[in-house]
């Protein structure tokens, strides 16, 4: 089985390097390298800066990153500031073949989810954004999976069923490693359909283990479809945006609709379903650089390899949806290290399907975002083909998850103007919201709904199986004093994705309610599913935006503010 880390090679220029020295250049900084002081900080971009004000850098949380080969520990980016004691640490795959080679792509991976450049600031040690990465105070294990690198195609690598699973099961289980609260994984290819026995697999694994959300690359196949592991249904996948604002999808970044693959029936339907689900910057970004002889540049470009390998060199302009995916595999971090918190009475806070609602309904429209939705505010689409439902936002995502509606605890309940919600929903029935005050003028209203295919996992076999996939549907409805529902004013309603999303820029004054439907099962194998678990996020913001946010996450927290960067 050959794969593909999600990188342009082409942009992977070997012979030149950024010196980090006397004058350094930010290193998850973006821009022009004819031109150094025209950069942007992308971490600020998807709202990091929030969590670093109070201190939520992801201390208490473990990322796994899960690819070719292992992060090398050894490069500067990764030496933690002065009292932090999480590090990151390599995972032993005991798998037949698992070659377990440090490489120069998880190297620049784990930059994104961790990188931790420090200084003395003022006679202070302090992060700076010279190479600070998403959750510098998070524990990172990388796991390994290659049992190959490509000689002839730079940035192939060939694994195994094993292999894989191997790793993969034990960052979601804490078997043989800790457990892990956001695994990344910024490799992939094939499967369109998601019905791959690994892409099976670890659909089974994420369902099980629901408070480890997987994290996966869409791809860089452009208006190719998107590829598995990405393709299956219990991640989140993520492509890529870029331009002066990051709000342009790029071109690169996977965007062709996906196949479904019905197990009861044998069929295989083309081009049904949108695989993306968020996007995160992507483009021209300058990242730790691995030279030694291993990995991908050992086996395809030895005459780069440089041993012992520098610890103070850089890759620049670098471009990719795997530089995408570990923005938002931070971000997750980010958002549950808060939580441990914040919303430690919340016993499904954690909840991957509450997680992907989260930032979903929080995400920031892209140039050109279009799912499909009419003048009636109806899609059978749900999500934008290349950047799912729009570019990562940390702050908007804030106020949903911390300071609004936290599950409700049954139908018919009402809700503040953002929340969340993780509820069970049974076969042939509706579960509603209804917001417990009426607009007073427009409102820009936007609300994802996420659930799992039911596929499990045999620990004993290593594979998954198919068992049931719910059709649910997402409706918005105006309703009147009591709470009566009136009339509809949106609706999602795909067949074939297990995601639905609305984003509604302007609804008129006045009182409204959210409803989810579970209509049918498209298959069900066993023939004995008739409940679903969901989770479901909204946000109703006022228009204009006011200028001045107040988050209730600033209120609890300042007793741990930290000052910012300079």
């Amino acid at each position: 089985m050959k794969n593909r880390i999600f990188i342009l090679p082409t942009l992977l220029v070997l012979s030149t390097w950024l010196y980090a020295e006397d004058n350094l250049r930010p290193l998850l900084y973006t821009g022009d390298t004819a031109n150094p002081n025209d950069s942007t900080f992308v971490n600020s971009i998807v709202g990091w800066d929030l969590f670093y004000n109070l201190g939520f850098l992801g201390g208490s949380t473990v990322i796994g990153n899960i690819e070719a080969g292992h992060i090398w520990t050894g490069h500067e980016a990764f030496s933690r500031l002065p009292g932090i004691t999480n590090s990151v640490s390599n995972y032993n795959n005991t798998a037949v073949g698992a070659l377990n080679e440090i490489d120069y792509h998880a190297t620049a991976v784990g930059h994104i989810l961790t990188g931790s450049g420090h200084q003395l600031f003022s006679g202070v040690e302090d992060y700076t954004a010279t190479g600070v990465g998403m959750a510098p105070e998070a524990k990172v294990i990388s796991g390994a999976i290659a049992t190959a690198f490509s000689s002839t195609d730079f940035g192939s690598f060939s694994i195994s069923h094993q292999s894989a699973v191997n790793v993969y099961k034990a960052f979601f289980q804490g078997n043989g490693a800790l457990k892990s609260d956001v695994i990344n994984s910024s490799w992939g290819g094939g499967d369109t359909a998601g019905a791959g026995a690994l892409t099976v697999a670890l659909d089974g694994l994420a369902r099980e283990n629901s408070t480890v959300a997987l994290v996966i690359s869409a791809g860089n196949s452009g208006n190719l479809a998107v590829g598995a592991p990405a393709s299956g249904f219990n991640n989140i996948s993520v492509g890529s945006v870029g331009g002066s604002t990051f709000l342009q999808p790029s071109s690169f970044s996977s965007s062709g609709a996906s196949d479904f693959f019905n197990p009861q029936t044998g069929v295989t339907l083309t081009g049904v379903r949108s695989s993306v689900d968020i996007a995160a910057p992507g483009e021209r970004m300058n990242l730790a650089a691995y030279l030694g002889d291993s990995g991908s540049i050992g086996a395809g470009d030895p005459t780069s390899v440089q041993d012992p390998s520098p610890t103070n060199l850089y890759f620049q302009e670098m471009d990719g949806t795997s530089f995408s995916s570990p923005m938002v595999a931070g971000g997750i971090a980010l958002l549950k290290d808060a939580a441990n918190t914040l919303l430690a009475s919340e016993a499904n806070a954690m909840d991957t399907r509450v997680i992907k609602s989260v930032i979903m309904a929080g995400a920031r429209k892209t140039t050109g975002w279009n799912n499909g939705q009419n003048t009636m505010n109806v899609t059978t689409q749900g999500l934008d083909a290349i950047t799912g439902a729009g570019s990562l936002d940390l702050d908007a995502a804030a106020n949903i998850y911390y300071s609004g509606t936290t599950d409700v605890v049954s139908t018919g309940d009402t809700i503040a103007d953002e929340g969340w919600d993780s509820s069970t929903i049974n076969l042939g029935a509706n579960f509603e919201y209804v917001f417990n005050t009426a607009f007073t003028q427009s409102m820009a209203l936007t609300v994802a709904l996420n659930w799992f295919s039911v596929r499990d996992f045999n620990d004993l076999t290593g594979f998954g199986n198919d068992i049931a996939f719910a059709n649910l549907d997402l409706q918005v409805w105006s309703v009147d004093g009591s709470g009566q529902f009136l009339a509809k004013v949106g609706e999602s309603m795909t067949t074939y994705n297990n995601s639905e999303f609305l984003r509604i820029d302007s609804v008129d004054a006045g009182r409204y309610g959210l409803r989810v439907l579970y209509n049918s099962n498209i298959y069900d194998t066993s023939g004995l599913v008739n409940s679903e678990d969901f989770g479901l996020a909204w946000s109703a913001i006022a228009i204009p935006e006011p200028s001045i946010t107040i988050f209730v996450i600033v209120g609890i927290a300042s007793g741990i503010r930290r000052r910012r960067m300079t």
